[in-house]
């Protein structure tokens, strides 16, 4: 057999050969990391980063929307004829919440904004590198393949037979076989880098949008928030003086309250009467709120005036009316303390109730410490409403279930009172309320 015919007899198991050595130390240009993975990842970072942040515009637009609404009905409080000041106080004690409210989400949003924008230069950055790589590869790659076209010009059989021995020609078919796959292994690269850098692209368009779209709510909201402190400012400005004209106007109140007392005789045992009574009626309380086990009967839009066309004649809260008896309220004890709002229409003027309810007590629920003719209604969920100082005229039962707006009683002048008048009290779980808190 001549040397050819042998060297071609051991091509196939040369082959085998080449592709044991091959296996044996194979070259590597493979990644530490998966490219894709890590894109993939980034983006599912990315993506709850934006929904992070829309979630912080729906918020920062409520928060806008309530404070909007807020300061529109603090506006048609103050342009009321009847506006009161401690409920319109409290209004734009909220306003002035909701503005802060709004600055905090607006500030919340614009570190993420930043936040974004710093990533998305990343991104932008890790693009520009990535695609440089990506020249290098698809570069290298071209040069192989060239390389290899050029050696394909000499078979594989050429290669064999001009081989000196069978060891030379198996480490030139390894050379060979080992090039193809590292080519290989080079050319999966550049596809990964490929659908990575697409993924990081559509990261860095839909990040931008998001960017953009928050950026231009960011600077909405601001704009808007400005008027609406200007708002808040005139309307303070407003309330100062609503506040002036209150208290002269209570001050005229208290004045004549006590000088009415100066032509009554046996003051302090009318004092001493006022302050049995007052036990009495906490006593009263206790027992009706132990009674209440239904829940609130009262809806989202509160209690109703329940008088029409009244004047208030005198407000809830600490007094220098000497009849009125001490009481601790929040804490803080008062000599003394009116627990209710006084208002007139006039005598036998009807008076209906405030919300829906139950008859607890009515006609003379107090005596023998107070004589006073009156309706106390429970809403549940620890609610009353009392209603004193009525015509002995009783017109509802206790046990009755009554409705908001339905006839309870007249106005009228009976127990320690002064003239003709509606004392409505308010008390939540053994505690007097404020009845503006609760009104329209």
């Amino acid at each position: 057999m001549t040397r050819r015919s042998r060297l071609a007899a051991c091509l196939v198991a040369l082959v085998a050969v080449g592709w044991l050595v091959v296996g044996v130390e194979p070259r590597s240009t493979a990644f530490a990391s998966d490219p894709i993975l890590d894109a993939k990842a980034k983006q599912a970072q990315l993506q709850s980063q934006l929904s992070a942040q829309k979630a912080q515009l729906a918020s920062l637009r409520a928060d806008a929307a309530r404070l909007s609404n807020a300061l529109a009905y603090a506006k048609d409080q103050l342009a009321s004829v009847s506006a009161q000041y401690e409920k319109v106080a409290d209004v734009l004690s909220h306003v002035k919440q909701e503005v802060a409210d709004v600055q905090g989400q607006l500030a919340a949003l614009n570190v993420q904004i930043a936040t974004l924008d710093a990533q998305l230069k990343q991104i932008a950055a890790d693009i520009v590198t990535q695609t440089a790589e990506l020249g290098a590869r698809e570069s290298l790659l071209q040069d192989h393949l060239r390389a290899a076209y050029e050696q394909s010009q000499t078979s594989l059989l050429e290669v064999l037979l001009s081989s000196k021995s069978l060891d030379d020609a198996t480490n030139q078919v390894g050379y060979l076989l080992t090039v193809s796959d590292g080519d290989k292994a080079l050319a999966d690269e550049i596809t990964a880098l490929r659908q990575s850098l697409q993924i990081k692209e559509q990261n860095l368009r839909d990040g931008r949008a998001a960017l953009k779209d928050a950026r231009a709510q960011a600077k909405i909201q601001e704009q808007q928030l400005v008027a609406k402190r200007a708002e808040l400012t005139t309307l303070q400005a407003q309330l100062a003086t609503l506040k002036r004209a209150w208290e002269a106007q209570k001050a005229r109140q208290e004045a004549a309250l006590n000088a009415s007392l100066t032509a009554q005789k046996s003051l302090q045992a009318q004092i001493g009467k006022i302050e049995a009574a007052a036990a009495a009626q906490a006593a009263l309380v206790k027992k009706l709120q132990a009674q209440q086990l239904a829940a609130s009967q009262i809806g989202p839009g509160g209690l109703r005036w329940p008088e029409q066309g009244y004047h208030i004649t005198q407000f809830f809260g600490p007094t220098t009316f000497t009849l009125e008896p001490p009481y601790t309220y929040q804490g803080v004890y008062y000599a003394h303390f009116h627990t209710g709002l006084d208002m007139s229409v006039g005598c036998g003027a009807p008076i209906y109730a405030s919300g829906n309810g139950t008859v607890a007590a009515s006609g003379q629920p107090l005596a023998p410490y107070d004589s006073a003719f009156g309706v106390i209604l429970n809403h549940g969920g620890g609610l009353q409403t009392w209603y004193w100082h009525m015509q002995p005229r009783v017109v509802v039962a206790p046990g009755q279930h009554v409705t908001a707006g339905q006839l309870i009683g007249y106005e009228g002048s009976t127990g320690f009172a002064t003239g003709c008048h509606l004392h409505f009290a308010v008390n939540l779980n053994d505690g007097w309320r404020n009845p503006l808190a609760y009104l329209p």
